[in-house]
């Protein structure tokens, strides 16, 4: 993946990307495996009756990290991201290994977190690295852990550990409304009805992320 590309993946799977060691493509589930819920199942996002967005068995700004546990494990790590001069606070929670039937990958949450109550629990955070950039990494203190496990998802993305082609792309989530190549250089793919943009990369590693905000 060049240097020059800005990837829009939520802060955390930027920092933590290449820890994930993503080496495979979604695949065709095989007969005689574990039966899971179809809303489990990436192409399967869509907008539910009451126009709420549900995404790997998540309901976005309702569903919280605790609910997501359920789904993707107790292996989960919380922080708060700030740009160098600590402006643009992000809550984010990230699960490095997500195992749903033989799909497998990497999940990172974005949090609905007021601003008031995120400035407070980063000034009271027990760890700040600071990256080559500048930008900080905060690790919140373990009763401010336990508040934001509870806070709303607003945005999910999903790391597969295989790399997409467009073939399994247009065979499992079908033809996009549209593709933008923008200026990360990357193809992006629309999905509003699935409330889904798919972040294409031939040298990998892809993404799919998921938010009411995706049109």
């Amino acid at each position: 993946m060049s240097q020059s590309k800005q990837r829009r993946f939520p802060t955390f799977l930027i920092v933590l990307l290449a820890a994930v060691g993503l080496t495979a493509v979604f695949i065709l589930i095989p007969p005689n495996r574990e039966e899971v819920s179809d809303k489990l199942l990436p192409w399967n996002s869509h907008y539910n009756q009451a126009n709420q967005l549900e995404a790997l068995g998540l309901v976005l700004n309702q569903s919280t990290p605790n609910d997501a546990k359920k789904l993707f494990g107790n292996d989960v790590e919380v922080k708060i991201f700030s740009k160098k001069d600590e402006s643009g606070k992000a809550a984010e929670v990230y699960f490095p290994s997500m195992n749903i039937a033989t799909i497998r990958g990497a999940v990172a949450l974005s949090l609905a977190v007021p601003k008031e109550e995120l400035d407070r629990y980063y000034s009271q955070g027990v760890q700040t690295t600071v990256t080559q950039t500048g930008n900080r990494q905060v690790t919140p203190n373990s009763e401010n852990i336990e508040k934001l496990m509870a806070k709303p998802i607003k945005l999910v993305t999903l790391i597969p550990r295989k790399n997409l082609t467009k073939r399994a792309i247009e065979m499992r989530f079908g033809q996009p409304q549209r593709v933008e190549k923008q200026s990360d250089g990357l193809e992006h793919w629309f999905y509003p009805d699935k409330g889904l943009e798919v972040l294409y990369d031939e040298e990998g590693p892809d993404a799919l992320q998921y938010g009411p905000s995706i049109q």
